[in-house]
C-alpha cells in the first residue's frame, strides 16, 4: 500500500461533500435508535385476557415486564418480573396458569435453560439446570395448567429426550428417551405423546405415530429431501384430528388434516391458496381447539386467508385499518382478544390489542417510537431473473426522498449500493422492518435484499436449485441481481459493497474471493469492499464442528452443500475445500472488516482469525473484531452501537456515504481496545481521528 492510496483515501473522508450521490436533505439516524434496544417489544396476552407482557429494556437489558391490558402506558401498573442483567430474553411464553416462562443462554453459548416467573408468589425458578444442554419448550396444556413439556438433549447430548416438569415445583420425569432420534415432538392437551418427527440418513424426515394402544411408533409419512423444508406437522387437535403442511407432489405446500383413528391414514385438504407463487408462511390456530382458523402466504408481501369463515370478517377489519404487514401474537382461551403487529418495510413494529366481539382496535405501543421523527428509507419489493431464468424475489431500499415519484423504484441519480445477504441460507427476507437497511439508507445508500436460490417460502425449485451451490450458483444470484440495478442507472458500478451475517458473512468471503466467477460467467463489477458477521469461511471446519444437538442433521447439510451421494468422502471434503474461502485468501484484495463473536457454537471464529491475519500480514486493508461476550449475533446493545460505528466509518471510506461522528466515553474506547485485533494502520488512523483519542496500535 502506498502513500498515493494513503492521501487518496483521507481527502475521501475530509471531502466526503464533493460526492453527488450524498443529500444532506434528511437528518441521519442516530445508530443507538437502530442497534438501542427496542422502547417495547412482542407484547402477549395471558390466556385469561388478566395480564399483558411484553420485553422492555432493564438498564439497558430486555427483560419481561407485566401490565394491565387496559392500562399499557401506566407506568404504575408496569411491573419487572425479571432481572436478566447480561443479555437480554428473547422469547417467553405464557402458560394457562399465568405463569411465564422463557429461555436464556449464557454469552451466546446457545445451551438454553427454561425459567418460569411466579405471579402468584414473584419467584423466579430455573427449570431446566443443567450444564451443557439446550432445552426447548414443546408443549402447554390448558388440562394441566401447571406442567410444562420440555426437550432436552439429555443424557444423550447428540439427540432429544422428552420431560414433563412441573412449573410450579419443578419436579421433572422422563416420558420419552431420545433411543429413536427424534427432533420434533407433538404432544396433545392430555400431555400424551403422539407423533415425532426424524431426520433420515439421506436427508430426507419421517413422521411417526405412536400406537396408543401398544405403545409402539408406527411410520405415518415419508418426506424425501425435496419436502423437508416446506412439510411439517402443525398440531393435533381435540379429536384427534393431525394438521400438517405437505408440499408432496407440487411446487408450494398447503395446510391438510389427516385422523389419526382412521386406519387408511388418508389427507384430507383443508387450505391451498388460488394462484399460489409462494409456500404457506404464518398458521394462526384456535388456542384451544389447536385447530388452524387462518394463514398467510409471502410472496412480494405477506397476505391473509381465513380458513374459519368466522375470521373472514375480522382480517377485512384489520386489512382496512392497516395495510402493513399483520402479524398475530397471541389471543385469549376464548380466542375474544388478539393481541396484533402492524409493520413495513419503512415501519418499525407498532402493537394492538383488536376485540373480536366490539370490532374495535386499542393502540398499546411501539416498538421505536422515536424513528417517528424521521424520514425513512422506501422499499420496493421487485421480481429479478436469475442467469437460468429463476424468479428472485427481492427487495430495494432507497435512502430517503431520493425516490424518483414519476418511476416505480427508480432513484432519482445512481447510487452506492449495500447489497446485504441474509443468513441461512435456509431463510429468506421479507417485506418487513429492517434495521440494517434503515441504518444503511439514512447513511446515503441503496441496499439491497436478494431471496437467492436456497432461500425458503418460495417453492421447492429455488432450494432444490441451490443443492452443492455455495460459492457458486448461489453466489452469482446475487451478482446478477446487482449488475441488474447497475444497467437500470439505479447503482454507481465502482461503489458496490457486500455485508452479511452467518452465511450472508459467507456470501462476502466467497465474493471477494471470486468463487462463483468463471471465464464464461465473468461479473460487469467488481465489489468495492465487504463486511461480514461469523461468516463460515472454512466448510470442512463448519461441518465437522456442528453441535451436539445437530448431528442428526449432518448428511443433510453435507449433501446439500456438496450436491453429491455416491462419492467418497475424501472427494466430499476435496468439494467443500474447493467451495471454503479460507483456501483463497490470496484471491481477497479488497477492503473487508470482520467481526466474530468468540462463543460462536456455529461457526468457530478461528477461521476468521486465519484470514484476518494473513490479509494483515499482506497489507490488504482489513479490520477484525472478536467479541469475547458474544456467540453467533450480537445481543448486548453496546456491541451492536460498536459494530455499527465501525461499518458505517468502514463504508464511507470506500463508498463515500455519510456517518454519524462517533461519542464513545473513555470506556467505550477501551472496550474498543479489547475488541479490535487486527486493523490496518489507515483504518485505524481513520477511527482514532474520528474518537479523537490513541487507539492500542501494537498488532
Amino acid at each position: 500500500m502506498n502513500c498515493f492510496e494513503g492521501f487518496r483515501f483521507l481527502f475521501q473522508i475530509l471531502k466526503a461533500a464533493i460526492f453527488p450521490w450524498i443529500s444532506y436533505t434528511e437528518a441521519i439516524i442516530c445508530r443507538k435508535l437502530l442497534y438501542g434496544n427496542p422502547d417495547r417489544l412482542s407484547p402477549k396476552i395471558s390466556y385469561d385476557g388478566k395480564y399483558l407482557a411484553f420485553m422492555a429494556p432493564k438498564d439497558d437489558v430486555m427483560n419481561i415486564f407485566v401490565c394491565d391490558p387496559k392500562d399499557p402506558n401506566n407506568k404504575e401498573k408496569i411491573k419487572a418480573v425479571t432481572s436478566a442483567k447480561y443479555h437480554g430474553i428473547r422469547e417467553y411464553y405464557w402458560t394457562y396458569g399465568n405463569e411465564i416462562l422463557y429461555s436464556q443462554d449464557y454469552k451466546g453459548d446457545e445451551y438454553y435453560k427454561i425459567y418460569a416467573f411466579i405471579i402468584d408468589t414473584n419467584q423466579t425458578k430455573c427449570l431446566t439446570p443443567f450444564n451443557k444442554t439446550q432445552s426447548r419448550l414443546v408443549h402447554l396444556s390448558p388440562k394441566f395448567p401447571q406442567d410444562a413439556i420440555i426437550k432436552i438433549n439429555k443424557p444423550d447430548p447428540t439427540a432429544y429426550s422428552l420431560y414433563k416438569i412441573n412449573i410450579i415445583t419443578g419436579v421433572y420425569a422422563l416420558i420419552e428417551s431420545s433411543e429413536y432420534s427424534f427432533t420434533e415432538y407433538v404432544v396433545d392437551d392430555s400431555l400424551k405423546f403422539r407423533c415425532a418427527t426424524k431426520i433420515t440418513d439421506d436427508g430426507g424426515k419421517e413422521i411417526y405415530l405412536k400406537n396408543q394402544d401398544s405403545g409402539k411408533w408406527e411410520l405415518l409419512i415419508t418426506y424425501g429431501m425435496d419436502d423437508t423444508r416446506s412439510s411439517y406437522v402443525i398440531s393435533l387437535d381435540t379429536s384427534g384430528n393431525m394438521y400438517l403442511v405437505d408440499s408432496r407432489d407440487k411446487e408450494f405446500n398447503a395446510i391438510y388434516k389427516l385422523d389419526t383413528n382412521d386406519k387408511e391414514k388418508k389427507l384430507q385438504l383443508v387450505a391451498m391458496p388460488y394462484d399460489q407463487k409462494a409456500d404457506i408462511n404464518k398458521i394462526l390456530l384456535h388456542p384451544t381447539k389447536r385447530i388452524p382458523i387462518a394463514y398467510s402466504v409471502a410472496y412480494l408481501k405477506d397476505d391473509w386467508y381465513p380458513i374459519d369463515e368466522k375470521i373472514s370478517l375480522d382480517l377485512k377489519v384489520l386489512r382496512e385499518y392497516n395495510n402493513g404487514e399483520l402479524d398475530i401474537l397471541s389471543q385469549t382461551s376464548d380466542n375474544s382478544i388478539w393481541i396484533i403487529a402492524f409493520e413495513s418495510g419503512n415501519q418499525p413494529p407498532k402493537y394492538y390489542l383488536y376485540d373480536r366481539f366490539e370490532q374495535s382496535i386499542f393502540h398499546l405501543f411501539d416498538s421505536r417510537p422515536e424513528l417517528e421523527k424521521y424520514a425513512l428509507g422506501q422499499v420496493f419489493p421487485l421480481i429479478i431473473k436469475s442467469r437460468d431464468q429463476l424468479d428472485l424475489v427481492c427487495y430495494l431500499t432507497l435512502p430517503p426522498g431520493e425516490h424518483d415519484s414519476s418511476t416505480e423504484y427508480m432513484p432519482k441519480h445512481p447510487l452506492p449500493l449495500v447489497l446485504r445477504v441474509h443468513g441461512g441460507p435456509w431463510t429468506r427476507d421479507y417485506y418487513s422492518f429492517k434495521v440494517d437497511s434503515q441504518f444503511f439508507a439514512s447513511r446515503g445508500y441503496a441496499v439491497l435484499n436478494v431471496n437467492f436460490r436456497s432461500s425458503v417460502g418460495l417453492g421447492k425449485t429455488l432450494i432444490r436449485k441451490g443443492i452443492g451451490e455455495w460459492g457458486k450458483k448461489m453466489n452469482d444470484d446475487l451478482i446478477v441481481a446487482v449488475e441488474y440495478l447497475i444497467s437500470k442507472n439505479i447503482v454507481i458500478k465502482e461503489k458496490v459493497a457486500i455485508y452479511g451475517v452467518s452465511y450472508g458473512g459467507y456470501a462476502t468471503l466467497a465474493s471477494l474471493a471470486g468463487l462463483s466467477l468463471t471465464k464464461e460467467n465473468d461479473a460487469e463489477f467488481t465489489f468495492a469492499c465487504g463486511i461480514e458477521y461469523s461468516g463460515p469461511s472454512d466448510l470442512v471446519q463448519l461441518v465437522e464442528n456442528m453441535p451436539e444437538y445437530w448431528s442428526s442433521s449432518k448428511n443433510e447439510l453435507m449433501y446439500r452443500l456438496v450436491g453429491e451421494r455416491n462419492i467418497t468422502k475424501e472427494e466430499k471434503k476435496k468439494i467443500l475445500k474447493s467451495h471454503s474461502p479460507i483456501n483463497y485468501i490470496n484471491q481477497i484484495t479488497k477492503p473487508l472488516l470482520i467481526a466474530h463473536g468468540k462463543n460462536d457454537p456455529r461457526v468457530i471464529y478461528s477461521g476468521s482469525e486465519k484470514i484476518a491475519h494473513e490479509l494483515h500480514n499482506r497489507s490488504t486493508p482489513i479490520a477484525y473484531i472478536l467479541y469475547d461476550d458474544e456467540g453467533h449475533g450480537l445481543l448486548k446493545p453496546a456491541n451492536r452501537y460498536l459494530f455499527a460505528a465501525f461499518r458505517e466509518k468502514f463504508l464511507s471510506i470506500y463508498l463515500g456515504g455519510k456517518f454519524e461522528e462517533f461519542d464513545f466515553n473513555e470506556d467505550d474506547i477501551k472496550n474498543l481496545n479489547d475488541k479490535i485485533i487486527y486493523a490496518t494502520s489507515r483504518f485505524k488512523s481513520h477511527l482514532a481521528n474520528a474518537l479523537k483519542s490513541n487507539l492500542n496500535m501494537n498488532f
